[in-house]
């Protein structure tokens, strides 16, 4: 049941990811075009998920929303993974004072939760792509530095390491091609849990009006429109909040399922 569940996330993932690809050749209309005439119309043929109060069509932003949710994630997850791999590999192979000083800044981070960390950066932004990416990665990294460091710790005193120092390899060399590729699985499978998790933070704060712009496709920012014509319209947030939980359940079960592959445990 678990090996079906993970290809189901691999499923869902690939298929979001082919969307929003081929978004511009996928999509039926024009995302931003507005039809006052459809104000509000239910789904109907030709407009599959009704059209919201301008009467732009749902599916089409919908679509075009992918891009947006999936392309913050893969970019905040890029980044923090580079920044928190190189940080948490030299704290946890060097130890000391360099060690120390790590410890005191990632606990800092960590004291704040995630979503009011988020919240009280962006109030201070304009509403961007960017600024979400950069408010996203600035305490994003903590979680992969975290791993990496503990990773490196129970791994540096191992006999291939010890073997490469005894033969005067750099220690640019052991963490590189030994130390890294040693810890990849619990890294995939962090991330992958990881992707959920921005994409869910992102259409918060879209929902809140401080994530993309307002004219941009966001599932969060359609959902905030819809709960003003829940009596109404209802389509008009259900079929966004369809999609969220789609794609976040989709990289939990891909999670899960990579994490019982690394596990020796569940091999």
């Amino acid at each position: 049941m678990r090996k079906w569940i993970s290809r189901i996330g691999v499923g869902v993932i690939a298929v979001l990811v082919l969307v929003a690809i081929f978004a511009p050749w996928i999509a039926p209309h024009d995302p931003n075009a507005y039809n006052l005439s459809l104000k509000f119309a239910p789904p109907h043929a030709g407009y599959w998920f009704g059209n919201d109060a301008e009467g732009r069509d749902i599916l089409s932003r919908i679509i075009f929303g992918t891009r947006v949710s999936l392309g913050i994630g893969m970019a905040v997850v890029g980044i923090s993974l580079v920044v928190g791999c190189a940080a948490g590999l030299v704290a946890g192979y060097a130890g000391g004072v360099i060690d120390q000083i790590f410890l005191f800044v990632t606990d800092t981070l960590l004291a704040f939760p995630s979503f009011l960390f988020a919240l009280a950066v962006a109030a201070f932004l304009e509403p961007s792509v960017i600024n979400i990416i950069i408010i996203l990665c600035l305490k994003g990294w903590v979680s992969y530095a975290r791993l990496v460091r503990g990773q490196a710790m129970a791994l540096k005193n191992r006999e291939f390491v010890l073997a490469e120092r005894a033969i005067g390899a750099s220690r640019r060399r052991i963490c590189v091609k030994h130390l890294l590729p040693n810890m990849a699985g619990p890294i995939i499978v962090n991330a992958s849990f990881g992707m959920a998790g921005v994409i869910m933070i992102e259409s918060a704060l879209s929902f809140l009006g401080l994530g993309v712009p307002v004219d941009t496709p966001s599932w969060g920012a359609m959902i905030d429109q819809g709960t003003r014509y829940l009596l109404v319209a209802s389509h008009l947030s259900i079929f966004p909040g369809i999609f969220i939980m789609l794609v976040v359940l989709g990289f939990n079960f891909l999670g899960d399922g990579l994490r019982d592959r690394f596990s020796p445990r569940g091999r």
